[in-house]
């Protein structure tokens, strides 16, 4: 509720400002993918009713972590599904391979975690997340343990109209 009430208090320009941060966050991310791991083509699969190239990711050894996320790229494998037609990531599925920590020892995530992703071609233009499948174990601070097992689907996206704003007005409480 405290996130939410800072969020429609935010003014315009810090809004922009934290969709720029979290714009730099999500691309130093994408970068940082094909340095960190070496890929094999294994097959093609049909995915959602999409040909798709199937490829293996495994972590490269000789790898050194950048930004905010790279440590934990190097203790992640998994296979990634690219659309045969427009190239595009269909779905991603990642097994932590070793233990890593998130938040400065805050929570250990433990070998064996795994997620899946999946996302849906959204009127022939644009990929929207599909689904979100979490199975993770984890122990926070080293003393508790904690078992994720989620499903987040998401469906019933809309494009918005041409001169419609999607931006929430915090002020007149407008979604």
């Amino acid at each position: 509720k405290e996130t939410l009430d800072k969020l429609e208090r935010e003014t315009s320009e810090q809004r922009a400002e934290r969709l720029r941060k979290q714009a730099e966050e999500i691309l130093s991310l994408v970068r940082e993918v094909p340095k960190a791991f070496d890929f094999q083509f294994v097959g093609e699969e049909v995915v959602n009713g999409r040909p798709a190239y199937v490829l293996q990711a495994t972590p490269r050894p000789d790898y050194h972590a950048q930004g905010k996320y790279g440590s934990m790229l190097s203790k992640v494998a998994g296979k990634i599904w690219i659309d045969r037609q427009d190239l595009g990531w269909i779905k991603v599925d990642g097994q932590v391979t070793q233990p890593f920590s998130i938040g400065l020892f805050l929570a250990r995530v433990l070998q064996g975690s795994r997620i899946t992703m999946e996302q849906t071609r959204v009127d022939d233009r644009i990929w929207m997340p599909a689904r979100v499948e979490i199975r993770a174990a984890a122990k926070i601070f080293f003393v508790k343990s904690l078992v994720i097992d989620r499903v987040l689907t998401y469906s019933e996206y809309r494009l918005a109209e041409a001169g419609v704003s999607t931006a929430r007005d915090p002020v007149n409480k407008i979604p």
